[in-house]
Formats: C-alpha cells, structure tokens, sequence
C-alpha cells in the first residue's frame, strides 16, 4: 500500500479524528460507564406531576401503570389543561378509584400563552410533598421500581435528578429515529452533567425539589416561550453540585413517539428554539462537540475523493467500531439493542438534520406545547 503524503490536511485529519473518539468517550462513556454516584436508601414521598390536555386515550391506559409503583408514599397530580376530550370524566372515575390521585385545572383565561409551564407550575402549588417527579401523559414507567429509581439519587446536596425518557419500540426508519435520537441526546446531556456541565433534562423524567422551583421564581426568565419548561429551568438552576443522573434499568419511562415525520420534525422544531438561550458553559460544550463531529465527518468525505480514501475508509471503520462498543452496554440496558446498527446513521442523519431546522426556525415562528 503507497504511503499517504504527510499534509496539513492529513495531520488535521488525524487530529479531528483523535478528538471525536475522545469525545465520544468521556462524554458518551460517562454515561455509559460510570457509576451514578450517591444513592440514598431513604424513600421520601414524592408528588408526581402529570400536565394533560386532551390525553384521555394515554391516560385511561398509563395511569393505572404509575399508580402500581413499588413506593411507599406517593400521589399523583393530574393537571388538566383545558381539554375538550373525555379527560376530565375519565380522571374523575380515577379519583375514585385511587386515594392518591390528586386533580387540578387550569381556567380557561386570557393566559393561554402560558401553555405548559402555567400547567406545570399548577401542578407544583398543588404539589403536597416536596420532592416532585416529572412526567407526561404520554409516558409510562419502564418498571415498578421507577419512582425509586428516580428518588434514590436525592441527597442533601443533590436536588435535581436527571432521567433518561425513551420511545417506545415500533416498525420503520421514524421510529428508529426518534428512538437514536433520543437515545444519543440523553447520553450526552447525562455523560456532561457527570464532568460538571448540567445543562438540560427532558420534562418526560425529571426529579427535584419544589423548593428549587419557587427559590428561583419557576419560569419567569422565559415564561413567554411555549418550550423550556425542562431544558431551560435544568440550564438555569443545575451546577454541578447539585445535580445527579439515574441511568438504570428501572428508572427510565417510555413515551408514545410521532407517527408521522412531519410531526416529528415539527416537535424537534419547537425543542430547539430554546438553545440559544443556554448559559455560556453550556453553548461552548455543546459547540465544540458538534464541531468536532462536522470536521470529522467532512473531512473524512473529502478524503474518500483523494488519496486518503483508503485511510479514510479505516477512520470510517473504527469509529463505527468505537459507536457500537460504547452504545452496547446502554443499548442492553434499556432494551434496545435493535437500535445499535442505527446508532452511527443517526448520528450523521442529526448533523445534516439539526442545521435544517435551525434555519427553519428563523423563518416561521415557533409552535406552542401541543395543540396551543
């Protein structure tokens, strides 16, 4: 085989390439990897909290699955926000039926750009216990333990407890997605939060002290916009001290994912309106890693035209082999490792996909929470 030409363009190859496994690994195997940290054998009674807007179909069916947790002392808050289905009659037979099941609403009113985060805070003053478990009303738990899977990681310094929230499995390339994706997602904002760098959760499992929340006057600083109610609370009260992660097998929940594209595309369009307003930490992290990733990837397609196409072809290579051996072990763990041959399509899929909708964005107006 001819030696490749030693070229700046060569070395800088190398060089991006050494920087995406390492960033691979300490972000992704952080994760992956590591420890949760601190677990408390205490079971303090927590108050979960459910915003629905004309979910009647998920909640006739999710409901009895979270009311049958193996915990000592919980309850359960149902937000009804304004629906015109059968939510309210159907959440009433519940409250029949379940002593712990708490139901609140919000008026209709002139506050409807409020959306969800009036819904949630709602949900909050209704709270009875301090500390409070996050999920939607179309997610369920991945075990009966997932309340004490969440709750295990408070502490008296640690107060806010990241969850992993996955998709449930189905048939096609949407669902694939949808399921990598937030897969990749949640390992990178767990893996930094485990080096110090918080800088969002996912409103489907998300712990921490209700205190945390009126101490830093909820969602004032972005009250206005319809996204935010997870990442943007986590980016502007998480630090490294008081923020913890739970990645095990019981304390995952599953949501129902879009059926269609479209749907999708139109619900990662609302996520990432919320990004530009991370904290400078959080925006340089999130920078240099995608950075990282573009160079790697474009210079490796460049390469494939030269007279590094066979050098690229084996960078190609063992970064798949870095991917699959890194994403095994999570894959296991929440049962998925049907998604492990995406995991790597996925990624180059989001690069080419995320700068769409970012452009996107700056042209058509952001979409509220839900049917808003």
């Amino acid at each position: 085989m001819e030696i490749p030409e030693i070229t700046p363009f060569f070395i800088g190859l190398l060089v991006v390439f050494g920087l995406k496994i390492i960033n691979d690994w300490l972000v992704t195997g952080m994760a992956a990897f590591t420890k949760n940290g601190e677990v408390s054998k205490k079971t303090p009674p927590v108050s979960i909290i459910i915003c629905a807007r004309n979910e009647s179909n998920n909640l006739i069916e999710f409901i009895p699955k979270i009311m049958r947790q193996n915990y000592p002392h919980f309850e359960v808050v149902v937000v009804n926000d304004r629906s015109i289905d059968n939510t309210e009659v159907l959440l009433n037979a519940f409250a029949n039926k379940y002593e712990n099941l708490k139901i609140t609403k919000v008026q209709q009113s002139e506050l409807h750009w409020a959306g969800k985060k009036l819904a949630l805070t709602i949900g909050l003053k209704s709270a009875t216990y301090d500390h409070v478990l996050l999920t939607d009303a179309d997610c369920f738990p991945s075990s009966n333990n997932w309340i004490r899977g969440m709750t295990s990681k408070f502490s008296n310094s640690k107060k806010i407890v990241l969850g992993y929230g996955a998709y449930q499995k189905g048939s096609g390339f949407l669902n694939k997605l949808i399921r990598g994706e937030a897969l990749l997602i949640a390992l990178q904002y767990i893996g930094l939060s485990k080096i110090g760098i918080p800088y969002m959760g996912v409103g489907r499992n998300l712990a921490y002290h209700k205190d945390l929340f009126f101490d830093n006057r909820g969602f004032a600083s972005h009250q206005f916009m319809p996204s935010g109610d997870d990442d943007l609370f986590i980016n502007e009260v998480a630090n490294s001290k008081n923020t913890v992660s739970s990645f095990s097998e019981d304390s995952y929940t599953i949501s129902v994912p879009e059926k269609t594209f479209a749907n999708w595309m139109e619900q990662k369009r609302r996520h990432l309106t919320t990004s530009n307003r991370y904290n400078l930490i959080s925006k340089s992290a999130l920078f240099c890693i995608t950075l990282v990733r573009y160079l790697f990837f474009s210079m490796l397609f460049i390469s494939f035209f030269g007279s590094l196409k066979i050098i690229a072809l084996g960078l190609f290579l063992i970064n798949l082999i870095s991917l699959t051996a890194l994403h095994y072990k999570v894959s296991k763990k929440t049962n998925s490792l049907d998604l492990l041959p995406w995991i790597p399509i996925c990624e180059l899929f989001l690069l080419l996909f995320y700068p769409f909708l970012f452009i996107w964005n700056t042209v058509v107006s952001g979409s509220p929470w839900k049917n808003y």
